[in-house]
């Protein structure tokens, strides 16, 4: 948790108000996901999280900023620095460049494949 503790307190130092805590699973576990786990009852009951943090997003039920996953938690951090400013992930924009990979990389196989039924 140590890791977790520094790297929300170094968001929350340079201002973030948004960040997704990517644990997987637990598919792996033996009996249930350990690090979903703990990860998610530390968010609810340390006095960091108490302190600094504002909202937890289970990643199963989703959120206003991702699709849902659960193997990802999503926390909005308290803005300390009250600027004004909506926490943003633009859902929409992450799903455009999603897609644009897919068919940059599926034009390429192509290529790649039509290249090789030249050759012999």
């Amino acid at each position: 948790m140590e890791k977790l503790t520094i790297g929300l307190d170094n968001a929350s130092y340079y201002g973030e108000t948004l960040v997704r805590i990517i644990h997987g699973q637990g598919k792996h576990s033996e009996f249930f996901p350990v690090i979903k786990s703990m990860v998610r009852h530390w968010l609810e009951e340390s006095d960091f999280a108490r302190e600094k943090v504002e909202t937890v997003f289970r990643g199963e039920d989703g959120s206003p900023y991702t699709a849902p996953n659960p193997g990802e938690t999503i926390v909005v951090l308290k803005n300390l620095l009250k600027s004004g400013t909506e926490p943003g992930m633009d859902f929409n924009d992450q799903e455009e460049e999603r897609e644009k990979r897919r068919n940059s990389k599926k034009i390429r196989a192509d290529r790649l494949r039509t290249s090789r039924r030249r050759r012999f």
